[in-house]
């Protein structure tokens, strides 16, 4: 059966373009009007809205800016998620049609990228070429009515904000600042431990069940030579199965889900120019689509150290009409109240639970004060709550200064498309959305100055007031930004205190090194990467510069295949001949050659079902090492639990019993069809007592602490509820805290004197410390004891200092005994005699003694003049 495929193309029209200076808004400092036969492009829509197949394009054909478009269009499925709904105010949800939404390129273009939508035969949306990039938007929505034409077209380079510095006084555009960010720092650093405790169990739940699946990937492919022998590892599964590959994470998850609400001001003010609600709803889709198209282009070009491909898939869209701000449903609807700053809006918004989103966002048309275009909660990599993946919980906030228990969705954010009056341009809205999304993903606003350059190039998407766009690096990411975002990434993929709730992209990147549909081959994200002469990675700029017709993911030419795509390919770019082994014999399949003529390794054929593998730990269905050694012997497998009186090493023991009766579980060892194998073993790391512990290295089944003693105490002694408490009770007992304090300082005075009296002394004219056992018998002598100090001799001279030492006359006096310690003759190398000195006989000396051979008569009585003058 031969299929035919239909090209739907416009014939080319040419336009007769009115030069105009006249600006279009306060933002859009030129524009061209834009005119072509809408009746045709609403036919070929039509035709490719009915079509089966996904390909069908639609071609539409135009002259502006001196220079010719031929964008080649269709149906963009990649935005909206495959259980995608939109949300009716009463609260219903209906299958909604999103056939206008389109994506495309310009055929001999290479790097072109377009994306909008098609209603009514018009064409409204974003043209990227490699030097340029436009805008295509209605007439109606800037007011020219009654015109010869039905839309307009303008550069990014002429879109200028003339509020910038008036934004930038005020910290304006995100309102991340002063209070306002105070507030969200202590909103986000008070949550419920309780709560906390709660969700950290859940998504070590989902930790630990990703850590089983590991394991059970794992027993496919014992050993990790073995694995890399006999796996095919240029396949998706291949990534997949790769337990030592952070791919899995980057390739399999990465798409992040969103909520939308519109509210009723934004309802309003596209009344203006639309007729009915279904145009409306359409064209609210329409906005939605085309600014995560936008932020997706952003996001997925981004190399979040490592971490690509990252993107965004509307799943739910609330659009909230006129309707909920009605008296009877006002109540209903907290978001129709018309003054509201945005930190309350923001807060109105975090009320909701949203725990089946990565964001919840809403859309509006408000006027916030300071030039505010939006604000988001910002994520931390550990510590504070918010941002992606936050859960639903409780917070405790200061309000009129009583603490209040309070339930907020953290991983929300707010954008308004008004500013100061005016209708803001699609371009500052999208780097809005850009800019609050990597609040959400961990990013502050950029710092220090080398992450906020300024100049001819512009600051970065992080910058703290809006930028107009028209900068190179006004869409770009700052070094510090890519660092916080890559920081909260790696806690959410590894799952070390944040939830990891992003969804798998069944859409094919270019640049994981993975093919997938609609890709000849992929080698890599850069050149560094790609290692290979025949395939384009998915940046291509260097090519391009070199003159090369490059293109992402494809065949450099005259090469006819490339080893991204299969081990039948050799790195000359050539199919390697016929019958080559490219997959040796595993436990569950056969040995598979090359075809000669296709890359791709073909599929070995399976070995029989319940053959076994793993080293007779498990058995094989489908070509799987997947299936328990029970199921060999007809048997189920089973846990043998506490209740069981099982022991922790029986615990790590693989048991079986009878279909459907659990109490016929029995372990392997003790089975008597199953002597054959003495037994089999649970390996470490692996489930056990009825998944409540985990089997150890010594094959113990150990119980799952999921905070350990130290965590528990902390949380025991330092949770909300414990300190409100303990602060109540102080305030309420204050006497009986003086009373501990008076009591404290006495019990303090008893023991300090008790130690006193048993703590030796250096200083040898203290008393003798006493014995803890002359304390015990005698207590009251303790109590009593005074430590006298000894009778001190009269002060005499200074101390001797080295040298001859002059002789002097012995002072009269009672001779006492001399010092114990310190200098003096007979101490150190005072007791060596000089040459000329005869030996001296000893004698006792008074303390003045001591010393007073060191001077002369006439320098004694001297310094004693000095002293006593």
């Amino acid at each position: 059966m031969i299929v035919i495929k239909f090209i739907f193309i416009l014939p080319f029209v040419t336009l007769s373009i009115v030069e105009s200076t006249q600006q279009l808004n306060e933002y859009i400092q030129y524009y061209e009007p834009l005119n072509y036969n809408t009746k045709k492009i609403h036919d070929n829509h039509l035709r490719a809205k009915r079509s089966t197949e996904s390909n069908q394009y639609v071609h539409l054909n135009f002259q502006a800016h001196t220079r010719h478009f031929n964008l080649r269009l269709k149906r963009d499925t990649s935005i909206f998620s495959k259980n995608f709904v939109v949300e009716t105010p009463d609260g219903e949800d209906v299958d909604f049609d999103t056939s206008h939404v389109y994506e495309g390129h310009m055929p001999g273009e290479h790097g072109t990228v377009v994306y909008g939508s098609i209603r009514n035969g018009i064409f409204e949306g974003k043209i990227h070429t490699q030097n340029q990039t436009y805008y295509v938007e209605r007439t109606h929505k800037y007011g020219l009515k009654d015109q010869p034409y039905h839309s307009v077209i303008y550069s990014e380079n002429d879109v200028q904000d003339p509020y910038a510095e008036k934004r930038e006084s005020h910290i304006g555009g995100c309102a991340g600042t002063g209070k306002v960010l105070q507030w969200m720092q202590d909103v986000s650093t008070a949550a419920n431990p309780e709560d906390e405790k709660v969700h950290k169990k859940a998504s070590e739940k989902d930790q630990y069940s990703f850590h089983e699946n590991l394991i059970r990937k794992k027993r496919n492919f014992p050993d990790p030579s073995y694995s890399g022998k006999f796996h095919n590892i240029y396949t998706r599964n291949a990534q997949q199965y790769n337990p030592y590959s952070m791919k899995e994470t980057n390739t399999e998850k990465r798409a992040c889900s969103l909520y939308i609400q519109t509210d009723t001001f934004l309802w309003d003010h596209i009344r203006n120019y639309e007729l009915s609600d279904t145009n409306i709803r359409e064209e609210i889709t329409s906005l939605v689509s085309q600014h995560i198209k936008a932020v997706n282009h952003i996001y997925e070009n981004t190399d979040f150290d490592g971490f690509r491909g990252i993107k965004f898939v509307v799943q739910r869209i609330k659009i909230n009409d006129t309707r909920v701000c009605e008296p009877r449903v006002k109540r209903a609807n907290p978001f129709c109240s018309p003054n509201i700053d945005v930190s309350n809006f923001l807060n109105l918004n975090s009320q909701f639970n949203h725990d089946d989103f990565c964001l919840a966002y809403i859309f509006t048309y408000r006027d916030f004060s300071g030039g505010t275009l939006g604000l988001a909660w910002v994520a931390s990599a550990s510590g504070a709550s918010g941002g992606i993946c936050e859960k639903y919980k409780s917070y405790t906030e200061n309000i009129a200064g009583r603490q209040v228990q309070t339930k907020r969705s953290l991983n929300t954010g707010v954008i308004t498309f008004v500013n100061y009056n005016s209708r803001v341009p699609p371009k500052v809205s999208e780097l809005t959305l850009a800019h609050e999304i990597g609040h959400n993903f961990g990013s502050p606003h950029d710092y220090p100055k080398e992450c906020r350059p300024g100049g001819a190039k512009g600051n970065y998407i992080m910058y703290a007031s809006a930028t107009s766009g028209d900068r190179p690096h006004n869409n770009k990411f700052s070094e510090c930004s890519i660092h916080n975002i890559s920081a909260v990434l790696r806690a959410v993929f590894s799952n070390e205190g944040k939830e990891n709730c992003f969804e798998k992209d069944d859409g094919a990147f270019c640049g994981n090194k993975i093919v997938e549909d609609g890709e000849e081959c992929d080698c890599g994200y850069d050149e560094k990467e790609c290692t290979e002469k025949c395939c384009y990675p998915k940046e291509v700029s260097k090519f391009l510069n070199l003159g090369e017709p490059a293109l992402p993911c494809r065949l450099r030419l005259p090469h006819e295949c490339s080893p991204s795509r299969g081990p039948c390919c050799d790195t000359s770019c050539r199919y390697v001949n016929k019958g080559t082994l490219c997959k040796s014999e595993s436990d569950c399949t056969r040995q598979s050659r090359c075809d000669g003529y296709a890359a791709e390794c073909p599929a070995p054929v399976a070995k029989a079902n319940r053959t076994i593998c793993n080293e007779g730990t498990q058995v094989c269905w489908n070509g799987e090492c997947i299936g328990s050694i029970c199921q060999r012997y007809d048997m189920e497998e089973c846990f043998l639990t506490e209740e069981h009186q099982a022991k922790p090493e029986q615990m790590c023991e693989v048991a079986c019993q009878d279909p459907g009766k659990e109490s016929t579980c029995r372990s392997t060892y003790v089975i008597s069809k199953m002597k054959n194998i003495s037994g089999i073993k649970l390996r470490p790391g692996s489930p056990c007592n009825d998944f409540k512990g985990y089997c150890d290295v010594f094959q113990k089944c150990r119980a799952v602490d999921a905070e350990g003693p130290l965590a528990r105490l902390k949380n025991l002694l330092f949770n909300q509820k414990t300190l409100m408490t303990i602060k109540q009770w102080v305030t309420s007992c204050w006497w009986g805290v003086l009373l501990s304090v008076v009591a404290f300082a006495i019990v303090m005075g008893i023991f300090i004197k008790c130690c006193a009296v048993h703590t030796p002394s250096s200083n040898p004219r203290r008393a003798p410390a006493l014995k803890i056992t002359d304390t015990l018998r005698h207590p009251a002598d303790t109590l009593r004891r005074k430590r006298h100090r000894q009778p001190q001799p009269p002060p005499g001279p200074p101390p001797p200092y080295p040298g001859p030492r002059p002789t002097a006359p012995p002072a009269p006096g009672p001779a006492i005994a001399g010092p114990s310690h310190g200098y003096g003759e007979g101490r150190g190398h005072y007791n060596r005699r000089t040459k000329d000195q005869p030996p001296q006989p000893t004698r006792n000396k008074s303390r003045l003694d001591d010393h007073a051979y060191v001077y002369n008569k006439g320098t004694v009585m001297e310094m004693r003049g000095k002293a006593y003058a």
